[in-house]
């Protein structure tokens, strides 16, 4: 399997490759900053660019057509802090996944799998009271409203896909995961999902098809 990933030099995306590579498949990635992945690896493809850019998006495309897409951006905020000023459009996710959406489109690529969270679309009305009003108050509300847009374009398009929700991220070595039924009910308030444990997920559902046209909730 070639995997193209958007949003590889983040925390996840880097995890995400990481699982490929060691389970064999190829990958390609979209870097805006080739050298923040270091130095080469085999098997890997780093074409610089931006998802923002749709030309760009097509070169990567180009350079070695995938089969599948995995996309773990995420809007980046000035700090880690849920109230932190965000630093980039309040629709970057639904503007990269319009244009990989086109490209996919255009290259005859049929599954994406996109790394979303838990409260985004269905999911809403499992989430905690508590979370909801904390998220209605601080800025991640716009993530959200964000990702609800991805959701809406990629039903519409017609392609495969897998919309991924963990809950809350956090740095640990825990692989295992459990999905929720339901679209998360019966989540726990405290609950949370390694980084780790979500790119194996994401590759899981790119190498098989049980999770097609889902939106599975995920934690450790």
């Amino acid at each position: 399997m070639h995997a193209l990933v958007i949003g590889g030099t983040g925390r996840t995306g880097k995890l995400v490759i990481d699982e490929l590579l060691h389970r064999g498949h190829e990958a390609t990635t979209l870097a805006r900053n080739p050298s923040a992945l270091g130095g080469p690896l085999a098997r890997l493809n780093i074409v610089e660019g931006t998802p923002t850019n749709l030309e760009e998006v097509r070169g990567a495309f180009k350079s070695h057509t995938p089969d599948v897409v995995i996309v773990t951006l995420n809007a980046p905020r000035a700090s880690d802090s849920p109230f932190a000023a965000p630093i980039s459009s309040p629709t970057l996710m639904a503007d990269c996944n319009t244009n990989v959406v086109t490209a996919m489109k255009e290259f005859g690529v049929r599954k994406i799998v996109i790394m979303q969270a838990f409260g985004v679309g269905e999911s809403w009305t499992n989430m905690n009271c508590m979370l909801q009003l904390f998220m209605k108050k601080s800025n991640m509300y716009l993530q959200y409203d964000d990702h609800n847009a991805v959701t809406e374009i990629v039903k519409e398009s017609g392609i495969d896909y897998v919309l991924v929700r963990p809950s809350r991220l956090v740095e640990s070595e825990e692989k295992s995961v459990k999905v929720w039924p339901g679209h998360g009910k019966g989540v726990p308030l405290m609950a949370s999902t390694s980084r780790v444990g979500v790119a194996g997920f994401l590759v899981d559902a790119a190498e098989g098809r049980e999770w097609d046209h889902s939106e599975p909730v995920i934690s450790n």
